[in-house]
């Protein structure tokens, strides 16, 4: 990805998915690839030109890829995007990926969005679950501010909040009892799984009433 090579990178994954891993095995893959990069860029051992070439090549094998996967009848709406000042899109695309590939109904608003327009989005649209994307420690106070305004919504949304930073430091001051945080793609695909077994369960219940 680093030389900006979109076929060879598409490559790379494809054979990855022949030997038979699954999406959440790509994104991992991907995510730990950005890191690698991420951090090369910190220790000046590449430039920014060089970091952006390859979230580019990321970004065309995340949409190819994505492209390419079976997608559930919707059930649930989500409303993904980063906080203001986060320019770093690409682990929330993965998680719209596979919300989609897990029967959800996805908007994704990607980078940098301001509180009063992420508002008035989820004032519009009422989705099940908003989720926010922050990587960068200088952001989490505003990330508390999305949160407060986001749960005291008459929507109440459920609000998830994926970050790396929490390898390292504890968020948990910046939302309440309802936050969910995640911070491995993992740790998300299970979230899902419970969420649509609960959901299935759900649905089950309100058919043998309408039948009874």
């Amino acid at each position: 990805m680093l030389e900006g090579d979109v076929q060879k990178s598409w490559l790379l994954i494809a054979i990855y998915i022949e030997e038979g891993h699954s999406s959440t095995d790509v994104y991992t893959f991907l995510t730990e690839a950005m890191y690698e990069i991420g951090k090369r860029w910190q220790e000046n051992k590449i430039s920014v030109s060089d970091e952006h070439l390859a979230t580019a090549a990321c970004d065309y094998v995340l949409t190819r890829f994505q492209l390419s996967q079976r997608q559930l009848l919707q059930r649930n709406r989500a409303l993904l995007f980063c906080i203001e000042g986060e320019e770093h899109y690409l682990g929330i695309k993965m998680i719209a990926g596979l919300m989609r590939e897990h029967g959800w109904e996805v908007k994704n608003l990607g980078a940098n969005l301001p509180l009063p327009f992420a508002l008035k989005s989820i004032e519009k649209w009422d989705p099940d679950v908003v989720c926010l994307s922050v990587s960068q420690v200088h952001l989490l106070p505003d990330l508390q501010k999305y949160i407060a305004e986001i749960e005291n919504m008459p929507q109440s949304p459920l609000v998830l909040v994926g970050s790396r930073l929490l390898n390292t430091h504890d968020l948990s001051a910046s939302g309440s009892s309802k936050t969910i945080f995640i911070n491995h793609i993992q740790a998300f695909k299970d979230w899902l799984l419970i969420n649509n077994k609960e959901s299935s369960t759900q649905d089950k219940m309100l058919a043998m009433g309408e039948e009874i």
